[in-house]
């Protein structure tokens, strides 16, 4: 074999190595795309169900200012109906701060705000069921004295069945939303973890 089909020779395993080099970083390129699309996918998912939870407390507000109104005469049923709209109103304000991210953040941009909702879901979580246990117990009275002319507060028997059932009900949602933070809160977890290992292998 002469010094000619060596340098070929050469020539051919540098164009192939460069080949491979450009595949390796294409197929890395492929795999940090995915990676970021699917943790991105998740985190917006979790953030739309949180948005449709704020705006749903609005909507609640405006149910209990409503029923209040329609029973402004009847005190013992009316006050309690404002104060739970006030509350859900409370819990809308509160959650204000929950934004969808741009789609053009960096990773640690995304992985900043993902931590932060992680943030304020934690810290308005015992909150949020307060308010919804709060809310149902002023809501159902002045609708069973509205659409049934149920009075709670004035028979002892309904009052009774009213309390066990209330008991059972408000049982039942903060066991099912402690399940669901619980859920929201280790998928949030794992998104930022998965962003952090992006960055890793970015700085690799």
């Amino acid at each position: 074999m002469n010094y000619m089909e060596l340098d070929e020779l050469k020539n051919i395993w540098k164009e192939e190595d460069k080949n491979l080099d450009s595949k390796i970083k294409l197929n890395e390129n492929l795999l940090i795309k995915m990676n970021m699309e699917n943790t991105t996918g998740e985190f917006k998912k979790l953030l739309s169900q949180s948005l449709l939870g704020r705006n749903l407390a609005l909507v609640y507000c405006f149910i209990s200012i409503v029923m209040a109104i329609l029973m402004i005469e009847e005190i013992a049923y009316s006050i309690p109906a404002i104060l739970g709209g006030l509350a859900m109103l409370w819990s809308f304000i509160s959650h204000l701060s929950i934004e969808k991210p741009n789609h053009k953040v960096s990773i640690v941009q995304l992985q900043k705000t993902i931590c932060n909702f992680r943030v304020h879901m934690a810290a308005n979580a015992k909150y949020d069921m307060a308010i919804v246990a709060l809310w149902l117990l002023t809501l159902a009275p002045i609708c069973l004295k509205y659409v049934y002319n149920i009075s709670l507060y004035s028979d002892l028997k309904a009052l009774s069945i009213f309390c066990l059932i209330s008991v059972v009900v408000l049982t039942l949602i903060i066991a099912f939303s402690r399940k669901t933070y619980k859920e929201y809160d280790q998928k949030l977890k794992n998104a930022a973890a998965n962003l952090s290992e992006l960055i890793e292998f970015e700085k690799n």
